[in-house]
């Protein structure tokens, strides 16, 4: 497992893409969420990716930003992929976010988007007590590791209360190092 440490830019520029995102109606709202929510799952989301983003960076990797932070018009227009090794393969970063979550979820509708292996993320942080992320609370995530989407595709479907999806524990992933080394 590996820790990153945030800096309050970071909180601050992942927390506006996912203000700006959602209040401009650039996102699908899967579950019918309000914005308050949407915005928080978003910000956790992107938190999660940028994570991956300066764990790459620390290890030596300059994996450049890219689109990360684009805005695609439309909620159907959306990125395809988080990360690709050199040789093409694509990561899919899902975070588990809220403090008792101990497993990465791929909803059934974003499994069918075929990726390689998908990273799974925690971030450190404080709820309110209407059980919201505190902004200003997160310092650091952690990189649990990552599997191979054919371990998901074993595993059985759930719905955890949100519909169908696929689902693994964080305490079960590979060691990030494994899938860092194909870059």
């Amino acid at each position: 497992m590996q820790t990153i440490e945030f800096k309050r830019e970071d909180l601050i520029k992942c927390y506006n893409f996912s203000k700006a995102i959602i209040l401009d109606s650039n996102q699908y709202n899967r579950f019918s969420k309000n914005n308050t929510i949407q915005i928080e799952r978003t910000f956790a989301g992107k938190l999660g990716e940028y994570a991956f983003l300066l764990y790459l960076r620390n290890i030596g990797i300059n994996y450049p930003e890219g689109d990360m932070f684009k805005i695609f018009q439309g909620q159907t227009n959306v990125d395809q992929f988080d990360f690709q090794t050199p040789n093409g393969k694509l990561i899919d970063i899902k975070v588990a976010s809220k403090p008792f979550h101990s497993r990465i979820m791929i909803p059934i509708d974003q499994f069918q988007l075929r990726k390689d292996f998908y990273v799974g993320i925690k971030l450190d942080f404080q709820i309110n007590k209407e059980s919201n992320l505190v902004i200003n609370s997160v310092k650091k995530a952690k990189i649990y590791g990552f599997c191979f989407r054919d371990e998901l595709e074993n595993k059985t479907t759930q719905n955890f209360g949100e519909g169908a999806c696929k689902s693994i524990d964080l305490k079960s992933l590979k060691e990030i190092e494994k899938l860092t080394c194909m870059f």
